[in-house]
């Protein structure tokens, strides 16, 4: 197995730096308060999909990697922190989603709920359950596939043909890990592990360990 000198490349290597618990916790408050009461005011990032609907891709109140990815990061903190403000932040989002009804299935769409699956192993809120089997089957079984089987890095606005990319582990691949821990779903573990491999592959350059973004089975990283 090949270790790759991260701690001592150039390239890499990463400056320390140390900040006060209490300045750290205000900066987190600060940037939480800001990404759940963002707005698009202009409509610059509202999405336009050819079926006529109209997605919000930059507000709280939307479905995309972003919350997913603000979710997950606010789960951490409150599990390190017990704050029960973050707590409900986490759980309101989940409500109100739930309550507009499902969106379109996607890469992206799927990362909120590897927070989901986090909340319901602690709650264990029936409400919860019928949404992560719903969403793991359709990754396990529906999802688009390029060949070798690795997930296709399907989005709202672009099917990206036979392409993996590396988001995919966060946005689809973990929460399906997740789940299928949580359900006792073997094979969705399996599958997780083999898209792991897979994206390792195809991603990563040999020679220095690192990633690229994407690949495609049609041409070219």
């Amino acid at each position: 197995m090949m270790v790759y000198p991260v701690k001592h490349s150039p390239l890499l290597r990463q400056p320390e730096h140390f900040i006060a618990r209490d300045e750290l916790k205000a900066l987190i408050q600060k940037v939480t308060h800001n990404l759940v009461n963002i707005k698009d005011e202009t409509g610059e990032f509202l999405l336009r999909l050819d079926d006529g609907r109209v997605i919000d891709t930059k507000g709280w109140a939307g479905w995309e990697w972003t919350h997913g990815v603000g979710l997950y990061g606010m789960y951490h903190y409150y599990q390190q922190t017990g704050d029960q403000t973050m707590r409900k932040i986490i759980d309101d989002w989940f409500a109100d989603r739930f309550a507009e009804g499902a969106t379109t299935k996607n890469v992206n769409t799927m990362a909120p709920f590897l927070t989901l699956a986090y909340r319901y192993e602690e709650t264990r809120n029936p409400e919860y359950l019928p949404w992560l089997e719903t969403w793991a089957e359709w990754a396990m079984n529906e999802m688009p596939r390029t060949d070798h089987g690795g997930m296709q890095h399907i989005t709202l606005a672009e099917e990206n043909h036979q392409q993996m990319w590396d988001d995919t582990l966060m946005m689809t691949v973990l929460p399906l890990a997740k789940i299928g821990k949580l359900l006792n779903r073997q094979e969705y573990v399996e599958e997780a592990t083999y898209q792991f491999l897979l994206h390792v592959q195809n991603l990563m350059d040999k020679e220095t360990g690192l990633w690229f973004h994407g690949w495609s089975y049609d041409g070219h990283p």
